[in-house]
């Protein structure tokens, strides 16, 4: 007896991986004589295993044909979420780690003199650029579960004392001129540096856009820079000092013979020996300046217990006074006023400017007087005389007006100077012999002791009074 066998219809597998980002597809054909599936039946197979996402058509056909049967194929793929991407801070400034070492010269020596500890700062100045985070794009499996992404890391701004972020915080802004640290993991502008012990090798120069508080010294060879006032408890040993405001020496400045110390405001110190200083203000010292070179635009006081002026130079625009000047055992001692030094050295260095542009001009006006003498009309000459001409004619233009702006330079300073001739030298005490008194362009040499005196310009000379 023959068995019949039983028609069966074609019909389709879905497996999805694990992870649900991918759906594999796999039909089967029919037998003894059933239908094979067709496009709806493989879609609804997909919809009962609940694929929705990432389905490629075109597989689906490929499916269909009769060499893919009872072969598995991909058919629908998910998308991988994109983790955001981390956000990053920018410091606009070398870290501390990184600037303690001295710095490398072109010859290949290492100046451990600069050693950039100390990083300067005006206020808005940028200090940490911020790169808000980028969010990251969610991902679905085939299924239509939702992939979340990884969330960029943000780093908000390390906002310290004396910073300011801007309008949408991604910039962090220094709210007052100092130096930038970084404390607590955030950044911070102090407005007073503070050394708290000497400016040598350990420090390295200083260069500060602010105040600047040394608890030491200010040793041999360093430089002190500064926007602000300097404050030292110790001694300024041979260094170079320059600062805009006051300076302050508790205890003195001890030249050397070397080094500079100049302040835009004023001098305060107890002793001034072997030393260079200028001022624009005062330089009040309250015990003694010797053989030194010191220059105010305004006085020189010396007015302490000891009060002593012996050897070099003083040169004050008002004037200059101390208890005891010279010694009988002393070089002389030299004492200017009524002339500010800086307006002399300007006008010294205007006359100089102004005699070599008059060399200039005058050659240039020789030159043309000579075209002129010639007769010869400018549409005549080569091309390259025209230019020569024009660019003499311009340099002519030029010098005139720089001349005339120079002598009116010059006639300012000469006011201010004419004005100051009424500088005086008060002795409290005694001035000794070998001092030589200049006020204004008179000139006065001690041959003999003076006590209690006062030193004034009087119908152009220089006249002694008794001091009151």
């Amino acid at each position: 007896m023959t068995k019949i066998q039983s028609t069966q219809d074609g019909y389709a597998k879905v497996y999805i991986s694990d992870d649900g980002m991918a759906a594999y597809l796999t039909v089967y054909g029919p037998k003894n004589g059933g239908r094979s599936i067709n496009m709806q039946g493989i879609l609804a197979a997909l919809k009962d295993a609940g694929v929705v996402e990432g389905i490629e058509f075109g597989r689906l056909t490929e499916c269909l044909k009769s060499e893919n049967w009872d072969r598995p194929m991909l058919v629908a793929k998910g998308t991988a979420a994109q983790d955001g991407i981390d956000g990053r801070l920018e410091y606009q400034f070398m870290k501390p780690s990184k600037t303690a070492k001295p710095v490398e010269l072109e010859d290949g020596k290492v100046d451990f003199r600069n050693l950039n500890l100390f990083i300067s700062v005006s206020e808005g100045e940028l200090l940490v650029l911020r790169t808000p985070p980028i969010p990251g794009v969610p991902g679905i499996t085939v299924t239509g579960r939702a992939i979340a992404p990884r969330a960029g890391k943000n780093f908000p701004l390390p906002r310290g004392k004396n910073t300011v972020p801007n309008q949408d915080d991604t910039e962090l802004l220094a709210a007052i001129d100092g130096h930038v640290m970084i404390v607590d993991g955030k950044v911070t502008v102090h407005t007073v540096l503070e050394i708290s012990g000497s400016v040598d090798y350990s420090t390295g120069n200083i260069d500060y856009i602010g105040n600047v508080r040394i608890r030491g010294n200010i040793t041999t060879g360093f430089t002190v820079k500064a926007g602000g006032d300097i404050e030292v408890n110790g001694v300024i040993e041979g260094a170079t000092v320059i600062v805009k405001g006051n300076i302050v020496v508790k205890n003195g400045i001890a030249g050397g013979h070397k080094g500079l110390v100049k302040a835009g405001g004023s001098l305060f110190a107890r002793f001034v020996e072997n030393a260079r200083v200028e001022v624009e203000g005062d330089v009040i010292i309250s015990e003694a300046i010797i053989q030194s070179v010191v220059s105010a635009n305004r006085c020189i006081r010396v007015e302490g217990r000891k009060g002593v002026i012996v050897g070099g130079t003083l040169q004050a625009g008002e004037e200059i006074s101390a208890r005891v000047i010279g010694s009988p055992l002393s070089p002389q001692t030299v004492l200017e006023v009524g002339l500010n030094p800086q307006l002399r050295e300007a006008r010294k260095v205007i006359y100089q400017e102004y005699q070599e542009k008059r060399k200039s001009f005058e050659n240039i006006s020789q030159y043309i007087q000579a075209y002129q003498k010639t007769a010869v009309s400018p549409e005549n000459l080569t091309p390259k005389r025209k230019i020569a001409l024009a660019k003499m004619l311009n340099d002519y233009k030029a010098l005139k007006k720089e001349l005339e702006e120079l002598l009116a330079r010059k006639q300012e300073i000469d006011n201010e100077l004419n004005r100051l001739q009424g500088g005086r030298i008060k002795v409290s005490e005694t001035v000794y012999p070998g001092v030589q008194i200049t006020i204004g362009q008179a000139q006065y040499n001690v041959n003999d002791p003076i006590k209690y005196a006062l030193f004034t310009l009087r119908d152009g000379d220089v006249k002694i009074e008794p001091l009151r």
